[in-house]
């Protein structure tokens, strides 16, 4: 949620907002008769879609919950997961030096094969609504990424090379069409927004309709933080999602920004759509923080339906001890020092991100080789470690052929080695120049060293399976 291109577009495009009460009319209206004078259009041309109207109406119809029955979620991340992901965008995906003809959605779909070979289970598609990351109209599918229709062409061919899709779902926030508050497709008055809303300490707003709710979490003030309280915002949440899955094909989502909202709303949401598979972007290194939210999003005693979250906190030490030669970050009391220490059934782990990727657009061609050697270790730690790793697209498309083998390569031995979500480990050494565990897969044993301690070694009886510059794993049989 980080995004400073993201960020550039907001501090270009002026504040502006409105809400009725019962019975009052539109904030759209209100603009449109003078009520609100002083609050600017968003200086970019803008048309709301007849398309996603008729799309909205239609999903209402089938997906409302007076009408629709949810089937029994079957969920993809208990105990035991052998399931291995991959973010499919980076950052400059929309705009960068690829310009693919038929935007990232085609490039997505030309490369499913290749997905499903190289042994990934899921991939993560960035959001699909117009705006993104600040999705205008939900049900317009014809964004920065490419036409709905060639999305739709994509999700099929990652089912057909056996890869389920998770839609990286934004509920905390919307932006509005010709302004703030002008929400389109699905419409929603002024008081879907929450009331300390950075837009209500404007005295020309003050007056305006607005919940009776403070914001749940963190806010973001890019957008209008949406209360998900209101049965309308749950309501329609729902029916979006269920469209999402049934009509568009998605299997699950990846929840952007869940701190801004109660988990509890997870809960509710993920009954509602039946995922496959769901993670959080819980951005915290607090570990605490993260399992607490991971607990939240499912009330029942034995958690099963439960959300995943991103491994925040294992990153960031990850990333660290790589980069400082300093294992000690990488144990704690001998387990972990991640959500994987902890619960690893339900942790994403992961090395780098679109959020945590370095901001220039000429980064991911141009890295430094020390740059890649530190995430290539980073990848030799989570495809041999318990938790759900999840491969960062650039890494394996667009550092070329050396990185994308040293990857595919740990990817094959993980599964070989049968290790999963669960598997059970030991730290062998975590310190200066070393670390080295120990990991117990289903078929066979692997330990894994890191460091610039050249000489250690697991010592006779093991086989070397992949090695690159500090990092080196080896593999023995189960007996």
């Amino acid at each position: 949620m980080r995004h400073i291109k993201r960020l550039l577009l907001i501090l270009a495009v002026p504040l502006l907002f409105t809400r009725p009460a019962a019975g009052a009319p539109r904030a759209e209206e209100q603009l449109k008769a003078g009520a609100i004078s002083d609050v600017p259009a968003i200086p970019l041309p803008y048309r709301v879609s007849a398309a996603a109207q008729a799309d909205w109406k239609a999903a209402t119809a089938r997906y409302s919950s007076k009408v629709f029955t949810p089937p029994p979620q079957r969920r993809l991340d208990g105990p035991g997961s052998e399931l291995i992901m991959l973010q499919g965008f980076h950052w400059y995906a929309d705009d960068y030096w690829q310009k693919p003809p038929r935007g990232w959605w085609g490039e997505l779909s030309r490369k499913a094969p290749e997905i499903g070979a190289a042994g990934f289970d899921l991939v993560w598609f960035p959001p699909v609504s117009v705006g993104s990351y600040y999705p205008r109209e939900w049900y317009n599918l014809d964004s920065q990424w490419g036409k709905k229709e060639v999305l739709m062409e994509a999700v099929k061919s990652m089912h057909k090379a056996g890869v389920k899709v998770l839609a990286d779902i934004v509920l905390n926030h919307r932006n509005g069409s010709t302004n703030w508050l002008d929400f389109k497709n699905p419409d929603w008055p002024s008081n879907a927004i929450v009331n300390n809303d950075e837009v209500w300490a404007q005295p020309s707003y003050a007056a305006l309709p607005r919940s009776l709710y403070g914001d749940e979490g963190q806010g973001d003030f890019g957008c209008r933080d949406l209360d998900h309280r209101d049965p309308l915002v749950q309501e329609d949440s729902r029916i979006f999602m269920r469209w999402l899955k049934h009509t568009v094909g998605f299997d699950g989502w990846r929840y952007d920004m869940v701190k801004g909202y109660a988990p509890s709303h997870i809960e509710d949401y993920n009954t509602a759509s039946s995922p496959a598979f769901t993670v959080g972007e819980y951005y915290d290194t607090d570990r605490q923080q993260i399992v607490g939210w991971i607990d939240g999003t499912d009330s029942s005693a034995g958690k099963a339906n439960a959300s995943t979250a991103f491994d925040f906190t294992q990153r960031y030490a990850l990333v660290g001890a790589v980069e400082s030669e300093r294992y000690e970050l990488l144990n704690d009391n001998g387990r972990p020092s991640g959500v994987i220490g902890w619960w690893p059934a339900k942790a994403v782990t992961y090395v780098e991100s679109h959020d945590t990727s370095p901001r220039d657009p000429n980064f991911i061609q141009n890295a430094s080789q020390e740059y890649k050697t530190q995430r290539l270790m980073g990848y030799a730690y989570i495809l041999t470690h318990p938790g759900i790793p999840c491969v960062f697209w650039p890494h394996f498309f667009d550092w070329g052929p050396a990185a994308r083998e040293a990857i595919s390569k740990l990817v094959l031995l993980r599964r070989s080695a049968g290790v999963t979500s669960t598997s059970s480990m030991q730290i062998l050494a975590a310190a200066n120049g070393l670390y080295a565990a120990t990991v117990a897969g289903k078929h066979k044993q692997l330990v894994v060293k890191l460091g610039k301690n050249w000489g250690w070694t697991p010592g006779d009886g093991w086989a070397l399976e992949a090695s690159g510059e500090r990092y080196a794993v080896w593999s023995r049989p189960i007996k």
